[in-house]
């Protein structure tokens, strides 16, 4: 799924910058990692875009770039990261279609 998060940077309790680092990759993992409340889960409904329209290699880069920036920045961050990142993919498949 794309989430468009950009209204929420700032009230995010882990900070805009987690997020913004995740932009454009993949983020399911990262979210699901991190331990969100179901709260925050709650919140994704607002935040929805649609489903993310990629092939299957398109996803493996998306999952790639993810992975080699949370071994960089550090499981917490990467975990918001990965919501914005849905975002800014579906965003991107979204608008192209």
């Amino acid at each position: 799924m794309v989430y468009d998060v950009t209204k929420y940077l700032d009230d995010h309790p882990g900070g805009a910058e987690v997020m913004l680092e995740m932009a454009g990759k993949y983020a399911d993992d990262m979210f699901e990692d991190i331990g969100h409340s179901n709260e925050a889960r709650k919140q994704l409904k607002d935040f929805l875009v649609g489903p993310l329209q990629a092939t299957e290699e398109e996803l493996a880069e998306l999952t790639a770039k993810a992975s080699s920036a949370g071994a960089s920045s550090g499981g917490a961050m990467l975990g918001v990261l990965i919501a914005l990142i849905a975002i800014g993919v579906g965003l991107f498949y979204y608008t192209q279609s």
